[in-house]
């Protein structure tokens, strides 16, 4: 496996008016990539975000520390002509990175079905994965391309049609690899693609059958890379994959967490482990090559007490500590889940 690396978020626009990650803190960024790179025992990063400017900065400070970049731009809930212009721009800015000697292979977005829009129906991403999340219930929630409903193998044209659009507009400045970040229920034309990018989390899959269903990507006789595996931080994380974070529906007032059913899940960091340290073993097992953890931190769910800890709805392998916490105003704002423990040494014996 030539790439293991982590997921480093600069600040995504999941809701309308605000970033994922704000402030953005310099100092935090380029000490967060030394401890990727010493302490996780990665060599590679996933950086993505919508700022330029962010992911420029966030791609030289991952190169001081000696990592290869996934240099992963990401314009969330904007149209195809949007992110086209917007996906040429970056391009212009990867181009110069390369130019310095940065390793880069660029991504060209994430999960286009549900972030962006004109594909799925619905004005939102929580409309758009409720849409597609009722056409995989019809189906017996299978989500690889082969099994899709018609409803889903539809909408393959229009989504290669964008895809189309950005790898043209990336390539018209851009003079390196290119990827895509698809989610495993998207049925993506890899010819225009360097290396095949899938988002490959196991929702209650057995071992053997998780394994397998990376053959369908194999089968275009390019790299695959798997841009995204992980869990959540409480007890049944596992068995829900990426969609753990859908236990938290929302925030009170006072902070704490709107939890679904109304019960406040119990804390597992063993969970989140134990996940982790099975799937990379999993991985390890096959000719892919790359695998990227999601995510390093994600300071938007932050770690309390009891229902306000909102971390354990988070994939994140280290907890951001509250605002009102002393230990945020230090550097880093963070510390290490055991998740983070089991990675380093999974990692470190890849070295």
């Amino acid at each position: 496996m030539k790439y293991y690396g982590v997921v480093y978020d600069v600040g995504l626009r999941f809701t309308p008016d605000a970033l994922s990650v704000e402030p953005f803190d310099p100092d935090l960024v380029a000490h967060d990539m030394q401890v990727i790179a010493n302490d996780l025992h990665a060599n590679a990063v996933r950086i993505e975000g919508e700022d330029i400017d962010r992911l420029a900065f966030a791609a030289r400070a991952a190169h001081a520390a000696g990592l290869a970049v996934f240099f992963n731009p990401w314009k969330m809930n904007v149209s195809t002509r949007e992110a086209t212009d917007y996906f040429r721009e970056a391009g212009n800015a990867a181009e110069a990175l390369r130019q310095e000697g940065i390793e880069l292979v660029f991504v060209a977005g994430c999960e286009l079905t549900i972030f962006g829009e004109g594909i799925y129906p619905g004005s939102s991403f929580a409309e758009r994965g409720m849409w597609l999340g009722a056409q995989l219930a019809a189906a017996g929630q299978r989500d690889h391309p082969q099994d899709l409903p018609g409803s889903l193998r539809a909408t393959a044209a229009p989504l290669n049609a964008a895809l189309g659009s950005f790898a043209e507009a990336i390539r018209s400045n851009f003079n390196g690899p290119v990827t895509y970040s698809a989610g495993a229920w998207e049925d993506v034309d890899w010819g225009m693609f360097d290396m095949v990018g899938v988002d490959y989390y196991r929702r209650g899959q057995a071992a053997d059958e998780y394994v397998a269903g990376l053959d369908y990507f194999r089968r275009n006789d390019k790299p695959v890379v798997v841009m995204e595996v992980g869990c959540c931080t409480y007890e049944g994380a596992a068995a829900r994959g990426d969609g753990g974070f859908m236990i938290l529906q929302g925030t009170n007032p006072d902070g704490s967490g709107i939890w679904e059913g109304g019960v406040t899940p119990i804390r597992s960091e063993r969970e989140q482990g134990d996940y982790l340290d099975e799937q990379l073993e999993l991985l390890s097992r096959t000719d892919i090559a790359g695998v990227f953890v999601f995510c390093f931190s994600f300071p938007a769910l932050r770690t309390g007490e009891g229902a306000k800890d909102l971390d354990m709805a988070c994939f994140s392998l280290v907890k951001t500590f509250a605002h009102d916490d002393p230990r945020s105003r230090l550097l880093p704002p963070w510390e290490a889940k055991e998740a983070f423990h089991r990675v380093a040494r999974v990692f470190e014996s890849a070295r």
